[in-house]
């Protein structure tokens, strides 16, 4: 079944919504993992079944993955790994309130990106909208409790940022020209690849083998599956700086899980939550909704 078929009555913008809710909520399940497995390990364990899932989903279309999904899936899949790498190396010298702070840097980096690579303009409603949700995310993540030294894995973080930017506008860049299943295939592929030879490489591997654990490798694998399809299917018709406002929202759903869960949320916290929502709302769905309303009164 096509992918755009089965997907036919969700918007590409609620698409990029549940992948945000995914990833807001996955944090809790990583943090469980952690408990028994070592980080490299747990991203490549992670990285390999989610390509195996995938694969079995495209079953007879694996014959059909093009020369475009590959070069995609590389592009794609290595910029996905160095944001993940750079951010965990960088995590073994800064505390994980700075991490998140300068991992958010990815939001301002797209249109940025999209400017200098591509003379690319982002619309008013959308930048603004960038603008307020980036605004946002820095109160649910208090800057007023943060300090910075410019030490070296605080630019490491940066640069984990710059390549999850890069990552945005490769996808949306080889979206059109790729299937969504087989563009995920590639991208969680060469993600395996380069996470099994770090892990190898560099890391002090260890796991305790539980059932808590293989649980959550499972449904892990399962969201990593899920969210590459859906985004490389969403970013057909999703511009990369309307779906990075969108995907501001996930640090809002981390909160909500997180309050769901026990967690204390202040209200600089809350504050900000309700501007990223504001803007993904106004920015993204506003224009659309007046556009349809004068095309109804034109026909009346």
């Amino acid at each position: 079944m096509e992918i755009g078929k089965s997907l036919k009555h969700i918007s590409p913008e609620w698409g990029l919504v549940s992948v945000c809710f995914l990833w807001g909520s996955s944090f809790i399940l990583i943090a469980t993992a952690l408990e028994s497995i070592s980080p490299g390990l747990l991203v490549t364990s992670r990285f390999i079944l989610g390509a195996l899932l995938t694969a079995l989903i495209m079953g007879k279309e694996l014959k059909n993955i093009t020369r475009v999904d590959w070069m995609g899936g590389l592009w794609a899949g290595t910029c996905i790994f160095f944001g993940y790498f750079l951010q965990t190396v960088g995590l073994q010298t800064i505390p994980s309130s700075i991490s998140a702070f300068l991992t958010a840097l990815y939001v301002p980096f797209v249109p940025l990106l999209q400017l200098i690579l591509f003379r690319k303009v982002p619309e008013l409603t959308v930048g603004l909208g960038i603008a307020v949700a980036f605004g946002g995310m820095l109160l649910i993540l208090d800057p007023t409790k943060l300090s910075f030294s410019g030490s070296f894995g605080e630019w490491l973080t940066i640069a984990s940022a710059l390549a999850c930017a890069l990552e945005i506008i490769v996808i949306g860049k080889f979206a059109t020209q790729c299937n969504p299943k087989a563009f995920c295939l590639t991208q969680l592929t060469v993600v395996a690849a380069w996470s099994s030879t770090y892990t190898i490489a560099f890391e002090d591997v260890y796991v305790s083998w539980n059932p808590t654990l293989i649980v959550c490798i499972a449904i892990l694998a399962g969201m990593i599956a899920f969210n590459q399809i859906v985004i490389n299917w969403a970013q057909k018709t999703v511009s990369p700086t309307k779906a990075v406002l969108i995907y501001t929202l996930e640090p809002v759903f981390a909160g909500i899980i997180g309050w769901l869960v026990g967690e204390k949320i202040g209200l600089m916290a809350a504050f900000g939550g309700v501007l990223v929502v504001a803007s993904v709302i106004i920015s993204s769905w506003l224009p659309r909704y007046i556009q349809e309303r004068k095309l109804a009164c034109k026909k009346e």
